[in-house]
């Protein structure tokens, strides 16, 4: 009985060639270093923003003759600042690989007053919402560069400050 010869076609060939080169494909692309982290220096502009918002705003809510509902919405967008100050320190050490369970705020370096300079006067109100705006202007632009979570917190930043400077703030005064 004649023994049966394998028949190698074109076709064979083509197909094999295809699967050998999808392999080849295929373990590139796991052979791949993973992408770079998004850069944080352009977190550090946000970050010290919200860090004078916060301060500037916990200024003018302190300041003596300043309508109660004023002074309350002035401390509540000091202490959104500080939250969003908080927020922006932690994804920036995250995203540089060095998240700790505790992220300390480091304070910002300006001297104090001493016993003979009188404190500089409060800020007008605004002052607080001029500089709101200039930070969800900020936000705003690096919103639309960033993507995921960093998206999302610039996003809300932008957000929060728009609403304080148009809403909370405006004369008249906010519904708080």
């Amino acid at each position: 009985m004649p023994e049966a010869v394998p028949v190698i076609n074109r076709r064979g060939v083509l197909a094999g060639g295809a699967a050998l080169a999808a392999l080849g494909v295929v373990a590139s692309a796991c052979g791949e270093a993973p992408p770079k982290p998004p850069a944080v220096e352009e977190l550090l502009g946000p970050l010290d923003q919200a860090r004078r918002d916060s301060a500037l705003a916990s200024a003018a809510a302190g300041a003596v003759g300043s309508p109660p509902q004023i002074a309350a919405a002035l401390a509540v967008v000091a202490t959104q600042r500080a939250a969003h100050a908080r927020a922006l320190a932690t994804e920036i050490a995250r995203a540089a690989g060095k998240l700790t369970s505790g992220t300390s705020e480091a304070g910002s370096s300006s001297p104090s007053p001493t016993a003979t300079e009188p404190p500089p006067p409060p800020p007008p109100v605004a002052e607080v919402i001029d500089s709101l705006r200039a930070s969800a202007e900020s936000a705003s632009r690096l919103l639309a560069t960033s993507s995921g979570y960093r998206a999302g917190l610039l996003a809300s930043i932008a957000a929060s400050c728009t609403a304080s400077a148009t809403v909370a703030l405006v004369p008249g005064g906010p519904s708080i």
